[in-house]
């Protein structure tokens, strides 16, 4: 606590930035540097970056303090005494520390386009907006594309690009979310990929007022921000510029029965703690105590936002007997409680398989 006060003491000397960039960092040696370049060729240049390391193992913190120099006084690296496991809780150290108006964030294995900065407050600063996000964003698949070269990794031609929501038209010029409280909520209920912390750019006193914060979830950690974004903010400004790139690369998490059980207590905790925190912004509108239809609308949505990500445990379930995860269970639920969660485990992943079994067969039937 005491070096992050030190550090706010050395901010206040320096030039107050537009927009501070904050980049949660976690053994991210393999892409940092290539992060922070995409930084570096930004069109507009009144910002500062904020790396927090959360007690990375690799050489990441070397790498950043490597860039300091080309930086100047906009690059401020932040070490974390203890491991947070999340990104969430560096964020949130992000957003106290920042002096800019306005915040972004960066993932450390992603990009920005050179205009992503330039396009994000020139928008913001136009229209007043407490919040912009983007409408899409290009899709990077480290399989498919090997290059290393700064300048051939930010020409987005390179990419193909993924609509925020496939659902909608696609936006041919900025334009407000609905003021009415019910219209955003069915924004929020067809959307896909539209509600992702990397893909908004916010008003840093809109988020300190609101004291909206990033919680501790093991993952989805940005879903109940974005929600409380939606539901507080008074102007958010839905854009069809497209400039971030999401890289996607291989997951080295596999299926034996040690990592089985680190992502079923993810898988766990992130029902018991989303479901609390979606519960605790809602609480704060009498929208949801008077159309309770919208409260289990938004509840079930996140429900499934959190069975996609236990997709791997899906895959892993088809290489073991049923019930067997019994002793996992248990470490999650209350003795009392574990059968029958077990047998509600079973009951979903079954179903899960059995459509994937049905959705192979129909391709194989349609391909020939």
């Amino acid at each position: 606590m005491a070096k992050t006060k030190n550090r706010q003491r050395e901010f206040v000397a320096n030039k107050i930035p537009l927009v501070s960039v904050i980049i949660p960092m976690y053994n991210a040696a393999r892409f940092i540097s290539q992060t922070l370049e995409s930084l570096l060729y930004q069109t507009m240049k009144d910002f500062e970056v904020i790396v927090i390391d959360d007690c990375s193992t690799d050489n990441s913190v070397e790498i950043v303090k490597n860039f300091a120099e080309r930086f100047g006084e906009k690059l401020h690296l932040i070490k974390l005494s203890e491991n947070s496991g999340t990104p969430g809780f560096p964020r949130n150290i992000g957003i106290q520390i920042a002096r800019g108006k306005y915040l972004s964030f960066l993932d450390s294995d992603d990009l920005f386009t050179k205009t992503a900065l330039e396009e994000f407050s020139t928008l913001a600063e136009e229209f007043q907006a407490d919040v912009v996000h983007t409408d899409g964003f290009f899709y990077l698949d480290e399989d498919k594309f090997k290059s290393t070269s700064t300048e051939e990794l930010l020409n987005v031609k390179n990419y193909p690009v993924i609509v925020c929501n496939p659902n909608s038209p696609r936006l041919l010029k900025p334009t407000f979310a609905p003021n009415n409280f019910a219209e955003r909520m069915q924004l929020w209920l067809n959307s896909d990929y539209h509600w992702t912390t990397w893909a908004m750019f916010c008003r840093r006193d809109f988020l300190i007022t609101n004291q909206i914060k990033f919680p501790f979830m093991l993952v989805t950690d940005d879903i109940s921000v974005n929600f409380a974004c939606l539901c507080l903010a008074e102007k958010i400004l839905c854009i069809p510029d497209i400039n971030y790139v999401y890289r996607v690369h291989a997951d080295s998490v596999t299926n034996n029965r040690q990592n089985l059980e680190k992502i079923f207590h993810k898988w766990v905790s992130n029902f018991n703690s989303g479901f609390n925190e979606f519960n605790k912004i809602m609480n704060r509108f009498k929208f949801f105590d008077e159309h309770l239809d919208y409260r289990y609308a938004v509840l079930d949505w996140f429900f499934e936002k959190v069975i996609q990500q236990g997709r791997q445990i899906t895959a892993a379930y088809s290489q073991i007997h049923a019930f067997s995860l019994n002793p996992l269970v248990k470490k999650e639920f209350h003795p009392d409680d574990a059968a029958f969660a077990s047998y509600l485990f079973d009951t979903v992943n079954v179903q899960r398989l059995q459509i994937m079994q049905l959705q192979r067969e129909l391709a194989k039937f349609q391909q020939q």
